[in-house]
């Protein structure tokens, strides 16, 4: 058997290269010896990729570590106007575009509306040409800077190929995102469900840093989930892992837009909760501050069926962190008071204390930052693939 050394070297390296550079940007400071102990190389390899990561501006040194004894290190972490990010957002609320830096922060960005009366790829011809001028009228040079563009998009998406099977807020169905994108704009695009771009973003900038295993519930006009184990995000044989606004909890219940009887999100979403009290969602949250009975008997009711949901799910993936997002989240916080009761009223009693409840703190910006955070995390993960 033979194989070729030289090549053989070169992945090495480049896994090695890699694996530093995801490790200073997990610990954020870090010196070159922390990074020795921890990867088991010796001072003298650390130091020469470290040297390859500074000048590809990758990394930069920010200071010398206090306390030890004898010659203090120098502290490395992510440059991050070393490159950048494109990160898109299609929503049905509107289409947001960032330039994001390798530390999430926001450089530039644009929004357009989300015209429902234009095709899909009329919809895509327009962000091409919207990403191309936010580039071109930067106040700063990008020049090859970019590592390549993520987009986030509710509904369901193949991956790694980028295509849309349906997507029903819009309309979409077999849309070729990755694909079209990558052809107008001459950059390498990632497109994902806008969940787990939000469990990312979270798990690199957010509330769940230091969190290896979390699992994401995001509550709008629908329901949807996310997992990452181990560090790592699961996916599921098609993708669809976390579509648990379809799980069947009540089999009478009511009819869910898919079709089928009592899915979670029937009692959850703010498209299901107008359908039950024939209100705007703001109203039914103004009754229920008021005390109102109906609204009481509406909220109550999707606060216990959401600590039912998180109970099974905590029994299925055993995380360190229950994030809950969307929408619903950050405008109606009231339905979540007091959902500790509820979760322990159904959790299996050795799981009780075994997580915590987390809000996101990205904010307004989660979705432009969560589609930067799916380039990230593939870029950081590159050399994993690839040895």
């Amino acid at each position: 058997m033979s194989f070729n050394l030289k090549y053989d070297q070169e992945r090495i390296r480049k896994y090695h290269y890699f694996m530093l550079l995801s490790l200073i940007q997990k610990y954020k400071k870090i010196s070159r010896s922390q990074l020795a102990r921890l990867t088991k190389m010796s001072n003298t390899s650390v130091g020469k990729i470290v040297k390859e990561l500074i000048n590809d501006e990758l990394v930069v040194e920010v200071g010398t570590t206090e306390g030890e004894v004898g010659r203090k290190a120098k502290l490395l972490e992510i440059n991050p106007n070393g490159s950048y990010i494109i990160g898109v957002e299609l929503d049905r609320s509107g289409i947001q575009i960032a330039v994001v830096t390798l530390s999430g922060e926001i450089m530039a960005k644009s929004q357009m509306n989300f015209d429902t009366t234009k095709t899909p790829y009329e919809t895509l011809e327009e962000t091409a040409t919207a990403i191309k001028k936010l580039i071109e009228q930067s106040e700063f040079p990008l020049g090859e800077k970019i590592i390549a563009i993520g987009v986030s998009i509710p509904g369901l998406v193949t991956w790694p190929e980028g295509k849309v099977l349906m997507v029903p807020q819009f309309h979409w169905n077999d849309i070729d995102i990755k694909g079209y994108l990558e052809e107008k704009l001459d950059y390498v695009v990632y497109v994902d469900n806008h969940v787990r771009t939000v469990i990312l973003a979270e798990s690199l900038f957010g509330s769940t840093i230091n969190t290896q295993d979390s699992v994401c519930i995001y509550i709008g006009s629908g329901v949807g989930g996310a997992a990452i184990l181990n560090g790592e995000v699961v996916r599921g044989h098609s993708n669809m892992l976390g579509e648990i606004g379809h799980m069947t909890i009540e089999p009478n219940g009511a009819m869910c837009d898919c079709g089928r009887l009592g899915c979670l999100q029937t009692f959850l979403c703010s498209s299901d909760i107008e359908k039950q009290a024939q209100k705007p969602i703001n109203e039914v949250f103004e009754a229920y501050k008021r005390n109102e009975d109906w609204a009481l008997m509406l909220l109550n009711k999707a606060r216990n069926y959401l600590g039912m949901a998180i109970s099974n799910i905590v029994c299925i993936y055993n995380p360190e962190v229950v994030l809950l997002a969307g929408p619903m989240v950050e405008e109606f916080p009231g339905l979540f008071d007091n959902l500790e009761k509820e979760i322990n009223t159904y959790v299996w009693p050795p799981l009780e204390d075994s997580f915590s409840l987390n809000y996101p703190i990205i904010g307004k910006d989660s979705g432009v930052i969560g589609a930067s955070a799916l380039v990230l995390n593939e870029f950081l993960r590159f050399s994993n693939d690839d040895i």
